[in-house]
């Protein structure tokens, strides 16, 4: 029986790919001159640099609450993601974009393209192999679907985009670097690069969009809400559901507002317990609910 991976797992093998594609396509490109290489140690750089920023994220995410931020914290981690997927854009796409284009103007040929050749080989290795423990661990609960849609695991998330797309900018580049091998056209290499660009661009707005839908407030799926209706129905104080909105206020936080019309005979004391009902059988629904907000109405009388 395989053992349960770690978020913690995930995230590190996706950084040590990418400092160890930093590190030799550093080494790999002075020695070659290859765009293709430039732009697989410009999307390591990158990958980096984001990974870093979405590790400061969550940590500045669990902040207690103060005077300013009442609510806490928490919905910074969206913004400190949208901050890595702009890295990916500009450090990855552009600067690759960049020396594609000033090789495929120059045209400067290649030295031990073979080197380069290899150097690929290990990365698609690599970013393969992180591949695998991406996937692995988003579909140990769910469908692998279900669970990409799910914000509760933003940097596994983050890592297998990335690596994902690691894994098929390498692809490219060895094959770009295989026809230069093969015809010695330099355009070949210069058209790696910019393929690799245009890939790391993509993912970039992958990234963008998952975050600006959080930052911006963005709903449960529908089965949640549909369980967190049934939990509030259930309660027999409870005339009608007005409203019921549940968004994502975290990483594992969920902001829970409904509208409800109660029963007349109620007292206070008989609210203030359907309120505690409510709230425990909210998260008994979904376990990330955090806070719930009720707006109480009696039936108006005919």
């Amino acid at each position: 029986m395989r053992s349960a991976i770690s978020a913690r797992r995930v995230v590190t093998v996706s950084f040590l790919v990418d400092v160890l594609d930093v590190v030799t396509n550093l080494v790999v490109m002075l020695l070659t001159g290859s765009a293709v290489i430039f732009a697989e140690m410009a999307q390591g750089i990158a990958d980096s640099l984001g990974s870093a920023l979405l590790v400061v994220g969550e940590r500045r995410a669990k902040r207690p609450r103060d005077r300013q931020h009442p609510l806490g914290y928490a919905r910074e981690v969206f913004f400190w993601g949208l901050l890595s997927a702009v890295a990916m854009l500009v450090v990855g796409g552009g600067l690759s974009a960049w020396r594609g284009y000033h090789q495929l103007v120059e045209r400067v040929p290649l030295e031990n393209s073979w080197l380069a050749i290899a150097v690929l080989s290990l990365a698609v290795a690599t970013n393969g192999y992180a591949v695998t423990l991406s996937v692995r661990k988003l579909a140990e609960e769910d469908s692998l679907r279900e669970a990409f849609r799910d914000p509760k695991r933003p940097l596994v998330k983050s890592a297998l985009i990335r690596d994902v797309v690691g894994t098929f900018t390498s692809v490219v580049g060895l094959v770009a670097l295989a026809l230069y091998h093969a015809f010695g056209i330099v355009a070949f290499d210069a058209a790696g690069a910019l393929a690799a660009a245009a890939m790391m661009a993509a993912g970039s707005l992958v990234l963008m969009s998952q975050a600006r839908s959080l930052i911006t407030g963005r709903s449960l799926p529908e089965d949640d809400l549909a369980r967190l209706r049934a939990a509030v129905l259930a309660l027999p104080a409870v005339d009608a559901v007005n409203q019921l909105h549940a968004i994502y206020a975290g990483m594992t936080e969920v902001l829970v507002d409904a509208d409800l019309d109660l029963a007349e005979d109620l007292d206070t004391t008989g609210i203030e317990a359907l309120l505690d009902e409510f709230e425990a059988r909210a998260r008994d629904a979904v376990p990330e609910v955090s806070r719930v907000r009720v707006l109480l109405n009696s039936p108006e009388r005919p």
